[in-house]
């Protein structure tokens, strides 16, 4: 642990804190000795710390504050983050980093990592507390809060402008919800991610990996079964279809399950990447937007399951805790979901600006 905390002694240090911590309390005590801030994965826990920087992906979005905010050492705690924005910042930079995770596989996709450990996130926390004699920099510390703070607040003006309901403001919403959120991959992982509020004590899990989209509602029956506790899963209309066969039977288990559906008739995550814009639009749909044309809703009467449309974050809320509505639907566009995306990270430059 010596050679370790030597190589971590610096005091422009980042924390990456993803799934598989095992002791927040741990992280919060090793950041907050060291004086380093935490950009906090929704998955990892850690976002109701003192120290958590829960719009890391938007404000790296912004050239100057990147180029200004550059680390000396990170420290990644369990899984990466989804943001190919923080991964491509991270790989672009000089820092050393070092990894922990208690999983006996290598977890660097990136491949910058100079050190790994396998072992329990606590453990070497607390080992490092011993080790470590980096003095606290504020101003480091306080650049990073600063600059969270003003993000969180130019989302919560954006999507009041904007009004109504959209893919972010779901994710926003559930971010904060009391229990368990099963948050499906491609779009509501990141919108989780990159938007969920700050101190938030959610429980969120997924299904990350080789898996993709397949049996995210199952495992969100899975969650609701295990805990016994209230239990969202956020998906995607192609997710949704994709376990649609989870949906048998499950009427009459009385579980505390509502799944809500962003529903955009297609893969909404290809409409960010360069094929959106390189392609005849119609080829782009055969091959990329993927629309079903499926009446989730109708899916789910089909198995005798109450379901609803919402158009606002109210709606939402009564659906959600509404024990007799299961499947809830947000309808949007994909079109519209990258303007959305754009405005916003288009309000946190203008705020850090």
């Amino acid at each position: 642990y010596r050679r370790m905390a030597a190589m971590l002694s610096a005091q422009r240090g980042l924390i990456v804190a993803g799934r598989g911590i095992d002791d927040i309390d741990a992280v919060n005590t090793l950041a907050t000795r060291l004086g380093w801030p935490i950009l906090a994965d929704a998955r990892s826990g850690c976002r109701h710390l003192p120290a958590a920087i829960c719009a890391f992906d938007a404000l790296l979005r912004v050239p100057t504050f990147a180029a200004a905010h550059r680390p000396s050492v990170v420290l990644h705690l369990g899984e990466p983050p989804a943001s190919k924005v923080l991964g491509q910042w991270l790989a672009a930079g000089d820092a050393t980093h070092v990894q922990v995770h208690a999983q006996q596989r290598i977890l660097d996709p990136l491949q910058i990592m100079h050190e790994r450990v396998y072992g329990h996130v606590s453990s070497v926390c607390s080992e490092l507390l011993n080790a470590m004699t980096v003095a606290p920099d504020d101003e480091w510390s306080g650049a990073w809060q600063r600059a969270d703070k003003a993000a969180q607040q130019a989302f919560d003006e954006s999507l009041r402008a904007m009004g109504g309901l959209n893919e972010p403001a779901v994710a926003r919403w559930l971010s904060m919800f009391n229990g368990n959120v099963v948050t499906s991959s491609s779009m509501p992982v990141r919108d989780l991610e990159w938007f969920g509020m700050p101190g938030a004590t959610t429980r969120v899990f997924s299904n990350r990996g080789a898996n993709g989209i397949d049996g995210v509602i199952s495992s969100g029956i899975g969650v609701a079964l295990a805990t016994g506790e209230r239990t969202v899963v956020h998906i995607g209309d192609v997710a949704f279809l994709h376990d649609q066969t989870a949906l048998t039977a499950l009427a009459g288990r009385g579980l505390p399950l509502t799944i809500v559906v962003t529903d955009n008739d297609g893969g909404a995550i290809f409409s960010f990447l360069p094929q959106a814009t390189q392609l005849p639009a119609d080829r782009f749909e055969q091959l990329f937007g993927t629309p079903h044309g499926t009446d989730v809703l109708m899916l789910a009467t089909a198995h005798g399951l109450g379901a609803r449309d919402v158009e606002s974050i109210a709606q939402l809320r009564d659906a959600v805790y509404d024990d007799a509505v299961t499947v809830v639907r947000v309808r949007t566009t994909r079109a519209n979901n990258v303007d959305v995306h754009a405005r916003l990270n288009a309000a946190v430059a203008a705020a850090l600006a």
